[in-house]
């Protein structure tokens, strides 16, 4: 007897608010719809700068500017339709600024992490605004492999490999003798 009374009871409680859960989830219903619309939009804005650095590091060339004007149009359309439909988190009315804020970080960290440089000859200017500072130069090492290098830090052992150097250090070649030098990322 006791077993029913509780389940009229627990009954009569999820009746009595359905009104209200009902309105509530119709708004939580289209919160999260915008929110996925939004994220599929910074989903295909990163793919889409992506793919246009792997076409630059496959040809060799700079980032092609209009394919980046394209990844940001596309971007800012489906992020605007999204918003239009309302229903949406927007804190303080700028998570559009704020989502491309964190995506170009990202484009860029996940840039200089794969792609550290284009060597030449004489080294070209490279690095991070991190490096303290230091001039780096894009230079091969022994590999081949190019490296953002501060010649003026390495160290007066001579190495014939990347792998006999510390980490955050890589085997390059500074006025024609093999030094591990530090790697500026």
């Amino acid at each position: 007897m006791k077993a029913k009374a509780t389940m009229v009871v627990l009954l009569g409680l999820v009746l009595g608010t359905a009104p209200a859960n009902a309105a509530l989830s119709a708004a939580a219903r289209r919160a999260v719809k915008c929110a996925e619309a939004k994220l599929r939009a910074v989903k295909k804005k990163t793919d889409a700068k992506l793919t246009c650095q792997a076409i630059a590091v496959r040809k060799n060339t700079a980032v092609n500017p209009l394919c980046i004007a394209n990844a940001e149009a596309a971007f800012l359309t489906a992020f605007a339709r999204a918003e239009a439909k309302g229903g949406c988190f927007n804190p303080n009315g700028n998570s559009e600024s704020r989502a491309e804020d964190v995506i170009d970080s990202f484009i860029a960290d996940t840039g200089s992490l794969l792609i550290p440089c284009s060597p030449s000859l004489s080294g070209t200017p490279c690095g991070r605004s991190d490096c303290s500072g230091r001039l780096t130069l894009c230079l091969p090492d022994v590999s081949g492999a190019p490296v953002c290098t501060d010649t003026t830090a390495c160290r007066q052992t001579i190495c014939t490999s990347d792998a006999v150097c510390e980490p955050g250090r890589a085997c390059v070649a500074v006025l024609g003798v093999n030094r591990c030098c530090d790697i500026c990322q």
